[in-house]
């Protein structure tokens, strides 16, 4: 009997998925380095630049990860001062994480991390390819997502639910004063 071959390093899946972990490496690689920060630590931080003040509950789900896993995660950043802990006044069982101004401070650094990522991914691959790379991604998730149910990933933003790579595109940014001294964010594009 013979058994109907499969070639795996060729398919899709494999593809992206290796790709996604040499992305992350790298990323997380650079912040290391330059900055003294995970991945891990950075994506919370992405998220709380969108929205400070988050449940950890919030974060978990945002980013895709359970809450046991971020919960180390969390508690090395505040030892760091990175964040803080508050309890929810609104229901004391919840803690709220907001970023510090140690944080704040290193924030530029980071974003310079991702888009030296970012630059050096892309290289030699024009913008046009990019984009359809981008539009065939996102069909791809929601083809999964509509035909498995498989929204394990999502972030919930006003009541939508974004895809994180869509969410991180769209609302990477940073709080900047201008001249009149009000706040507004400076937005960045990682891919």
């Amino acid at each position: 009997m013979s058994i109907q071959r499969y070639d795996f390093g060729s398919s899709i899946g494999y593809i992206i998925n290796r790709t996604a972990k040499a992305f992350v490496k790298a990323l997380d690689s650079q912040l290391r380095e330059k900055v003294g920060v995970t991945v891990g630590q950075w994506k919370v931080l992405v998220m709380l630049v969108d929205q400070n003040g988050l449940t950890q509950k919030e974060i978990a789900y945002r980013l895709g990860l359970e809450g046991a896993t971020l919960i180390p995660i969390i508690d090395k950043m505040e030892k760091d001062k990175l964040v803080v802990r508050k309890v929810d006044p609104a229901d004391r069982r919840n803690n709220r994480i907001y970023r510090t101004e140690v944080a704040d401070a290193l924030w530029d650094k980071m974003i310079q991390c991702a888009l030296n990522i970012k630059e050096i991914s892309l290289r030699g691959v024009p913008d046009e390819n990019v984009k359809i790379m981008k539009d065939v991604l996102e069909n791809i998730w929601q083809n999964l997502r509509l035909h498995f149910d498989v929204d394990c990933t999502s972030i919930k933003n006003n009541q939508n639910l974004a895809s994180p790579v869509t969410t991180l595109k769209k609302r990477l940014s940073k709080e900047v004063s201008n001249k009149n001294g009000n706040r507004q964010r400076k937005r960045y594009s990682l891919l």
